[in-house]
């Protein structure tokens, strides 16, 4: 390089702060595209790349490994709760309960299985959910 093209102090120094300011301009413009990092988040993201190494549940797999789980669950025993898989890493359990603990114990098992990312809790508690309230419209109610 010639000494007519070479950089003075001032310019590295204003080429320097140019590039930092444009790196944070960048950065401060991704934070709020994709949105801030949370330690949830962080969770999700780590929890992934775990699954992602050792290779990710077909969802029939994962639908089978959450049935075998909540079968092996003896307080949920008696109950019949159907899995259905909706995508990889999510399930849906369906079903008639007698509580909402075991409502609430059939999500976490479901939950805790390996490669299951998000469960839809769409079991129903007897007692609560299978009530007719009177004098309500029902769906096959056909009057104007």
């Amino acid at each position: 390089m010639r000494r007519d093209e070479e950089l003075s102090g001032a310019q590295i120094v204003l080429w320097t702060t140019f590039g930092v300011g444009t790196g944070l301009l960048a950065g401060f413009a991704l934070r709020e595209w994709m949105g801030g990092v949370t330690r949830p988040r962080m969770q999700r993201v780590a929890r992934r790349l775990g699954q992602a190494a050792h290779g990710r549940l077909t969802p029939a797999a994962a639908a089978r490994a959450v049935d075998a789980a909540l079968h092996a669950e003896p307080r949920l025993a008696g109950f019949s709760i159907e899995v259905v898989a909706v995508s990889r890493g999510t399930v849906e359990l369906r079903g008639w309960v007698t509580d909402r603990a075991a409502r609430t114990l059939a999500a976490r098992v479901a939950r805790v299985v390996a490669g299951i990312d998000t469960v839809i809790n769409s079991i129903l508690v007897r007692g609560e959910d299978d009530r007719i309230i009177p004098d309500s419209k029902r769906a096959n109610d056909q009057s104007a």
